[in-house]
């Protein structure tokens, strides 16, 4: 090592850090003043000679990392979190003279945001009783140094569940032209806002049904993602219970879930169970043999009622079971076990040839559909 680099006009950190590979167990601070120390004892100079008024790298910045750790406390004191992460922005004219600095004295050196993050860290750990560095923390905070500022990014709370919409009339999620004034999101989320004191939220469902129909039976799996909240270990038992006392939707199977589930819920396939009440002149003979004609490949074009927001396109899909299960009032009540996607409606009047075969055409008669209900998902949980 060239011991000559004690000369230059950069603090300890900056200094140490061109030679961060080198020497464990030392800090950066430590390596720059123990080179400093052995260029004046080689020289016999006053060690304190070698020191500049001001950094020409990072400009003091390691002189301030107290004074960032008692405010990032600060910031942080009205969110509830076990783990953080702190990162960092530098200016570019920075990090291109760090680098050539690197290039000149031997490329062991380490980032100079690296450095920050984890010095930084230290403190904010100490201050606040938290564990910091984790690869999937609660909160991450990002010091600007450009701009002297922060930002606060919170991990979403994320709650999995499943839950049966006992009504009719009432969406998945709320939609964006305000047609209806609540949704099964609303109903849940409101209660978990309250409880976690977040900014926002969304509503993942495996699949969803119609706004007219029921989900019953086992329920619908569903991840509700709470954004920003200030509270993280929320009572699951209070959320179900207050939610439960809407006669509109109940929730049940709650807990904790993580970011990657969202995926695997949402591209789930599982196969479905129906109870659909329909009109149609017929025999209980002729429907049941109807009906037992529709087992096995079907063909659907993207309905009508869906097709201003869906491809327009044909669908292959599977009927594993139909059946005939009795009568409610006038209408005629079927079960029908499908494959994911299927359009049950569609598959009752055919919606004018787009599905293939269809009840309608089995019969040749006109058939309406009164209600649908799903009473059965059938995933892995």
């Amino acid at each position: 090592m060239n011991l000559e680099v004690a000369t230059l006009k950069l603090c300890d950190h900056c200094l140490g850090r061109l030679f961060g590979m080198r020497g464990h167990g030392l800090t950066n601070s430590e390596r720059g003043r123990s080179i400093r120390v052995l260029y004046a004892m080689e020289n016999n100079i006053d060690v304190n000679s070698l020191y500049p008024e001001r950094c020409e790298l990072c400009g003091g910045i390691f002189e301030r990392l107290d004074s960032y750790a008692k405010y990032i406390t600060q910031r942080l004191q009205d969110f509830e979190f076990d783990t953080f992460m702190i990162g960092s922005r530098f200016p570019l004219e920075i990090l291109d003279k760090e680098k050539k600095l690197q290039e000149k004295y031997g490329k062991d050196g380490e980032s100079i945001s690296r450095e920050f993050n984890r010095e930084l860290g230290k403190r904010v750990a100490a201050l606040a009783g938290k564990e910091g560095g984790t690869e999937d923390p609660d909160i991450t905070v990002i010091v600007d140094t450009r701009y002297d500022s922060l930002e606060v990014e919170v991990k979403p709370l994320l709650i999995y569940g499943r839950y049966r919409k006992l009504v009719r009339g009432i969406p998945q999620t709320k939609w964006p032209s305000g047609k209806y004034k609540e949704s099964v999101e609303d109903i849940i989320a409101n209660e978990a806002m309250k409880l976690s004191g977040g900014e926002a939220h969304a509503l993942h469902g495996m699949g969803r049904e119609d706004i007219d129909a029921r989900m019953l039976g086992n329920g619908r799996p569903f991840i509700l993602e709470i954004k920003r909240p200030r509270r993280r270990k929320i009572d699951l038992r209070v959320l179900q219970e207050e939610v439960n006392k809407s006669e509109k939707v109940e929730i049940f199977a709650l807990r904790f879930a993580e970011r990657g589930e969202i995926v695997t819920l949402k591209s789930a396939e599982p196969k479905k169970r129906y109870r659909v009440g329909i009109l149609v002149d017929t025999s209980e003979k002729e429907l049941k043999d109807a009906l037992a004609s529709l087992k096995g490949k079907i063909k659907q074009r993207t309905p009508i009622r869906v097709r201003h927001r869906r491809a327009d396109k044909i669908r292959v899909r599977e009927i594993y079971n139909i059946k005939l299960i009795g009568r409610e009032g006038d209408a005629w009540v079927v079960e029908v076990l499908a494959q994911s996607g299927t359009y049950i409606k569609e598959l009752m009047h055919g919606d004018k040839g787009r599905t293939v075969p269809s009840l309608a055409e089995k019969l040749g008669k006109d058939v309406s559909v009164k209600f649908l209900d799903v009473i059965e998902i059938l995933d892995k949980n």
